[in-house]
């Protein structure tokens, strides 16, 4: 395990959740002229940013044995990873979102339907999500390998 790998995971993932929020507040908005409330991209932001830290920390952790592994197995990994992100932002995360930017209770809400749909969209989404966590993981050993060549003085 990489104390260093562990940071730069932690990092990317960060990086990684603001960028998918804009992503997908783009998305949401239909148009590049269009403007998300900002109060969208900071629930999406909170409903992304758990699983992120979660899976990219330990990839990062992990980065060596991920990066000796063969190209199924990487693109298992990102499989299982993209499940476990849409799956917890469908559910716990929507959850958490929604108790935090608008201070409800959850008894104002179907809890059973969310976190059932939340299931529904990690299977349904998965031919989308899955590249998409392949490529976060290529860029994710990338950077670990920059980083765990370099120096402390050449960072």
């Amino acid at each position: 395990m990489s104390v260093k790998g562990l940071i730069v995971g932690a990092a990317f993932s960060i990086t990684a959740a603001v960028l998918c929020t804009f992503v997908f507040g783009v998305v949401v908005s239909s148009s590049f002229l269009m403007v998300g409330s900002s109060i969208m991209y900071i629930g999406v932001f909170l409903q992304v940013i758990v699983p992120f830290l979660v899976v990219f920390t330990i990839a990062g952790a992990q980065f060596k044995r991920i990066d000796q592994v063969s190209e199924g197995v990487k693109w298992l990994i990102g499989i299982i990873m993209a499940f476990m992100v849409v799956t917890y932002a469908g559910t716990l995360g929507s959850l958490t979102a929604h108790v935090i930017v608008w201070g409800d209770k959850l008894e104002n809400l179907a809890v059973g339907d969310i976190v059932a749909w939340g299931f529904i969209y990690g299977f349904l989404l998965l031919p989308l999500a899955a590249p998409v966590s392949r490529w976060l993981i290529f860029l994710l050993m990338d950077c670990c390998k920059y980083f765990e060549d370099s120096k402390e003085e050449d960072i």
